[in-house]
């Protein structure tokens, strides 16, 4: 079963993160976007009202925008985004922006001096993921496929309004495959990092020991990621590494809190799986999630953002959700009553009843969620 549900007024939107039970949801718009009523997990509606969103902000003080990349605190409501701006100045700045999502507040750590040479010789922008664990901010070059990945943690100076970037490069394989495909980290406060290799082997890098180790497909595991091609675009060789600017693949990871989901595109159908990985047996499993067909207004531009139980596509139309476990009895009924006051036009579903009228409906007085 394929559950969707589409945000309206898309163009109104610079900036999306998600976060509902699974996800979260940050819109950064100039004008409100239009009601829309509640719906069922699984159904998500996102809009300015939706009990999922914490906060719209809009106009932030930035006077003009070079270069940003966000990620979000798993445990705390932040944002981080790490921007060069121009502010209130002439001379951009490098800094590191901390959103409040509950206020809309926001503080500026601006690059210490003690940082700025590591900064420029080693970081390229256009190359690097900025992550956020439980415990630490970090970002690496995901760009490398062999060789030592450049990795940089990263410290806010609280009393200085400052950060600083502390690099520990994870080392390269001494007998490492040929790899086509870029690095994942799983989790960046242990600096685990994983590689699929063009034998099908993947590598996994333990940062507490700084040492790799390979993961083969367990016996169980019928998938076969190897049989899927691969092309690197913009390859370049350096002394120790080769880069690729992007890799054109049916398959595509998706890292969230540990979880790794893997998404290949064949035939029209988006297939997801689990990627599981046995630390005791030193394999890895790919377990099936759902196969879904999606309108060509969604697949054709997307972002991806997945949790255990859901995977988002963001694209400029809207949002739509697809289950990556079976729906419970209580989502399914819930479909079922909104199944009765939507209408679908153009593919979207349209209306629906919002939790609170079905309460009233079944004078339900309890403060309990019904999902």
């Amino acid at each position: 079963m394929l559950f969707l549900w589409i945000l309206q007024n898309g163009k109104q939107l610079r900036g999306l993160l998600i976060r509902s039970s699974d996800f979260r949801v940050h819109f950064n718009h100039n004008t409100s976007a239009s009601s829309s009523s509640s719906a069922p997990s699984g159904l998500r509606v996102l809009n300015q009202k939706s009990p999922f969103i914490k906060c719209a902000f809009s106009g932030l003080f930035l006077s003009y925008l070079f270069y940003s990349f966000y990620t979000v605190s798993p445990d705390e409501p932040y944002i981080y985004a790490l921007v060069v701006a121009l502010f209130d100045c002439d001379v951009p700045r490098i800094s590191m922006l901390r959103i409040y999502m509950d206020s809309g507040a926001c503080d500026v750590f601006n690059l210490d001096e003690v940082s700025g040479d590591e900064f420029e010789n080693k970081v390229f922008l256009e190359n690097i993921v900025l992550g956020c664990g439980k415990h630490q901010l970090y970002m690496y070059e995901r760009s490398v496929v062999m060789g030592p990945i450049p990795f940089w943690k990263i410290t806010l100076l609280e009393d200085s309004m400052t950060f600083v970037i502390i690099s520990e490069t994870i080392g390269a394989d001494e007998n490492e495959e040929k790899c086509s495909r870029f690095p994942i980290v799983l989790d960046g406060d242990k600096r685990r990092v994983f590689k699929l290799q063009d034998n099908h082997d993947i590598v996994v890098y333990d940062g507490e020991n700084n040492c790799w180790s390979t993961y083969p497909p367990s016996s169980d595991t019928s998938t076969d990621l190897n049989l899927l091609r691969v092309r690197g675009i913009s390859e370049t060789y350096g002394r120790t590494v080769h880069r690729m600017g992007a890799v054109e693949s049916p398959l595509t990871f998706y890292v969230s809190e540990g979880i790794c989901i893997a998404k290949i595109f064949r035939h029209a159908y988006h297939a997801f799986y689990h990627i599981i990985f046995d630390d005791e047996q030193k394999v890895y499993r790919v377990m099936p999630a759902g196969k879904y067909r999606l309108p060509m207004h969604i697949q054709l531009r997307f972002y991806g953002a997945c949790s255990k139980t859901q995977f988002a596509f963001i694209c400029p139309t809207g949002v739509a959700f697809v289950p990556l476990e079976p729906a419970t009895l209580r989502q399914l009924s819930f479909l079922a009553v909104q199944r009765q006051h939507c209408k679908i036009i153009g593919g979207i579903w349209r209306g629906g009843i919002s939790e609170q009228m079905i309460k009233a409906s079944c004078a339900y007085s309890a403060t309990r969620q019904l999902l």
